[in-house]
């Protein structure tokens, strides 16, 4: 292979490299369950309403679950030692109980 080719070659793999990092879906938001259920957001306790931003019909919220019980998080169930990506493709207000909070009860609030 000649030495401009090789230039070639590795530009074009650098650039679809770069653009599939830049275009690969990340969550919106990131909720952690530690050992005990204590949930957290960021390092934040997980509030009882928790807004979340919106990306259009790819709105994640991605559940990683270290403990060792299952949880339930309203829209969301994490089996133990579990990492699970939830779509939301309509911004709006969802609700349901969750196993983390005393109320019982979690507001998702998309917009």
């Amino acid at each position: 292979m000649t030495r401009d080719r090789l230039v070639v070659v590795s530009v074009i793999v650098l650039l679809t490299g770069l653009a599939a990092w830049a275009l690969w879906p990340r969550p919106s938001v990131r909720i952690d369950i530690a050992t005990g259920g204590v949930a957290t957001v960021g390092g934040r306790p997980l509030p009882e309403t928790l807004f979340v931003a919106a990306r259009g019909r790819q709105t994640v919220v991605r559940v990683v679950n270290a403990d060792t019980v299952p949880h339930a998080l309203a829209l969301f169930t994490a089996a133990p030692g579990s990492t699970m990506d939830y779509t939301i493709s309509t911004p709006g207000t969802y609700g349901g109980t969750c196993s983390t909070h005393p109320s019982g009860n979690l507001v998702y609030v998309v917009r």
